[in-house]
């Protein structure tokens, strides 16, 4: 009996036996860490779908919603500066009552046909001058610091969301000037209020009929002050703000991530854009049970695939596949065992070649900003020994503005885990440094654990490049100068430069287009340095093969300025400036919206600087002359809103102080 038992158990146990359940447990263990990696991967992928997919409605919806807003504003700035509003305002100072009560319906009638459901016009004391509202209702609200906001900014601004009538309005504030004002420099006259309806755009919004991937919700949120309220729809179909719990109030942005649901105690994934012009934040919630449905259902389809596909395998196979990775294991650690010396043999020289590097760099802690390690050239830098610099921290090593500087790069590290850099200025004595800072995150015991931050002297190359901003400057205006000595051009560059500034000034552009403006006028004329002496001086009508000459200034002067590097158009606005709203301009013919604003400018002022001036076939016109004969061809050649800006310059006390100083007769 006890012999069969030893019998049995030794056939159980049999090498043969035991190497077939080693390759059963081989098989689920495979098995479970394939169906493991591809879970992790189908997680994966889930949240990164629906964060590009949350990305993408919340910058859509963004857009839209700021469009909108944008929209209202030109339309209160074309209202600002139309004629009726104009004879509105001067109505409601006339002395006859019935004069300002007409006046007063008026303003009232066209702020609704502009889209508006109410208007005020405040004095610049704040005090209002005419309303569409009754009494009681403008006394409930405080428009005083909105007002006062506007006139110091003299731009646009709109007030927080606030209830009427069962929806919800904005204010939009908006600097009115003087009709005879030539540019933002002087203080608007009065600032108008117009009441934004909001509800019908905020329902579309926030339509129950709209349906989103991942039955996700979108929300919209204001920061009203320090207050945070969600725009919401209320039974039966009406808006109204509700406050929050949260609070917004110091949020730069809000990355995709989990969290828990503005409205409900459950947790959603959730990504928010910012709307900085009305302090909105559009918000989409995706429920996290959604993804985890999604997901579940995901592994419940994996294991029975999983289970049907061991079910089909064959032992032979198995028994190959394990052998191999048993041989593939032998020959891996005979590799790595040959490789131990060599990896050696690296580790020496890139000890050496870090402490050969000629910059400084060290390596330290992401979560006190300890220093692990430093090599030669930056104890070089502080003064430091190796041992007395390690663990210690920027603080400790560099002087308080300096520190600051390094920890807000380490800060750029850890919240986008990329690469950042950042110029220095370092003072040491008598002489400073600028230096080059870049952080790098890495991993030393686990991902992110730690910084690497390299710093490179570009003191010599800054001062090279401000050399050659300096020499290309000089460049410049010696072109200028030589253009000056061309016929008929003294003085034509310097006139074109301050009209087509102060009209850019007037039409309220950006600075930066201002400064385009001004530049290209500067430079417009360098290409006519190529044209003919003989055709520039010739009296009388010029040949059509001579013509054709004189216009290709524009390609010499874009083709001196080509090797020119600007951060503005400049070369593109002289290149259109001889371009006609009908086409018939050269050198491409373009036409109507083809050619930019800035180019018409240059075109308008242009043409009045020659025409102002003596040529030997005809007298100088004055300027009004030469202004009215631009008008004469206003949106047929000319842009008629540049030709107005120009007559109301030459009208102001600046614009005339320039024609006196050209010696052009007004």
């Amino acid at each position: 009996m006890p012999n069969k038992t030893t019998k049995t158990l030794k056939h159980i146990f049999s090498i043969k036996n035991l190497l077939l359940a080693l390759l059963v447990i081989a098989l689920v263990g495979g098995a479970y860490e394939t169906l493991t990696y591809l879970w992790k991967t189908k997680k994966e992928n889930i949240h990164t779908d629906l964060k590009q997919y949350q990305q993408a409605v919340v910058e859509n919806e963004s857009e839209l919603l700021s469009s909108q807003l944008v929209n209202y504003v030109m339309r209160g700035k074309e209202m600002a500066r139309s004629r009726i509003f104009r004879i509105a305002i001067d109505g409601l100072n006339a002395p006859d009552k019935e004069e300002v009560a007409k006046a007063q319906e008026d303003l009232k009638n066209f702020i609704k046909v502009c889209g508006f459901s109410a208007g005020l016009l405040f004095d610049p004391d704040g005090k209002i001058f005419a309303s569409t509202e009754g009494p009681e209702e403008i006394l409930v609200l405080d428009y005083k610091e909105a007002v006062q906001s506007t006139l110091h900014s003299r731009t646009p601004m709109f007030s927080p969301l606030r209830g009427k009538n069962n929806g919800l309005v904005t204010d939009l504030f908006i600097p009115v000037y003087d009709a005879y004002a030539t540019s933002t420099s002087e203080p608007p006259s009065r600032i108008l209020m117009l009441e934004v309806p909001m509800t019908s755009i905020l329902k579309a919004f926030l339509g129950s009929e709209r349906t989103f991937k991942y039955k996700s919700t979108i929300h919209l949120i204001q920061q009203n002050g320090k207050t945070t309220e969600e725009t919401v729809l209320s039974y039966p179909d009406n808006l109204k703000l509700q406050a929050m719990k949260v609070s917004f109030d110091g949020v730069s942005e809000v990355l995709f991530g989990e969290r828990t649901a503005l409205s409900t105690a459950g947790t959603v994934y959730s990504s928010a854009q910012f709307i900085p012009v009305v302090n909105w934040w559009v918000m989409i919630e995706t429920d996290t049970a959604v993804t985890n449905r999604l997901f579940t259902v995901y592994q419940q389809e994996s294991i029975i695939y999983a289970t049907l596909t061991l079910a089909a395998m064959v032992f032979f196979i198995l028994t190959i596949r394990f052998i191999a990775s048993t041989r593939k294991y032998h020959r891996k650690s005979s590799r790595l065992e040959e490789k131990i010396p060599v990896l050696q043999n690296e580790l020496s020289l890139l000890r050496i070649v870090n402490n050969a590097l000629p910059e400084p760099v060290s390596l330290k802690k992401s979560d006190n900003g300890a220093f692990l390690h430093v090599n030669k050239s930056f104890t070089d830098f502080t003064g430091l020994k190796k041992t007395e610099a390690l663990n210690l921290t920027d603080n400790q090593v560099f002087d308080h503005n300096e520190a600051e500087a390094l920890s807000h790069g380490d800060e750029m590290v850890s919240m986008s885990n990329s690469a950042y850099s950042e110029e220095l200025t370092l003072s040491r004595g008598a002489s400073t440094s600028t230096l080059q800072v870049t952080f790098v995150p890495c991993s030393v015991e686990e991902d992110g654990d730690s910084i690497l931050t390299v710093y490179r002297d570009v003191t010599s190359e800054k001062n090279i490049a401000e050399r050659g901003i300096e020499v290309r400057q000089q460049i410049i205006n010696a072109l200028i100068r030589a253009v000056e000595s061309v016929p008929f051009l003294d003085g034509h560059t310097s006139l074109m430069r301050k009209l087509a500034l102060e009209i850019a000034e007037t039409l309220l552009l950006s600075d930066a287009d201002c400064a385009t403006v001004e530049a290209a006028a500067i430079l417009s004329q360098v290409g006519k340095t190529f044209v003919p002496r003989e055709i520039m001086e010739k009296e009388g009508k010029l040949t059509p093969e001579e013509i054709k000459e004189t216009q290709r200034y524009i390609e010499h002067t874009c083709k001196i300025m080509e090797g020119v590097e600007f951060d503005l158009p400049i070369i593109q606005t002289i290149w259109q400036m001889q371009e006609t709203l009908d086409g018939t301009g050269y050198p491409n013919g373009l036409k109507g919206k083809s050619i930019s604003t800035l180019a018409r400018i240059l075109g308008v002022t242009n043409t009045f600087s020659a025409l102002v001036q003596k040529r030997s076939y005809r007298k100088a016109k004055t300027a009004r002359q030469a202004v009215d004969i631009l008008q004469s061809m206003a949106d047929k050649k000319y842009d008629s809103t540049v030709i107005e800006a120009l007559g109301a310059v030459i009208d102001t006390q600046a614009g005339k102080a320039i024609l006196q100083e050209s010696q052009v007769e007004f």
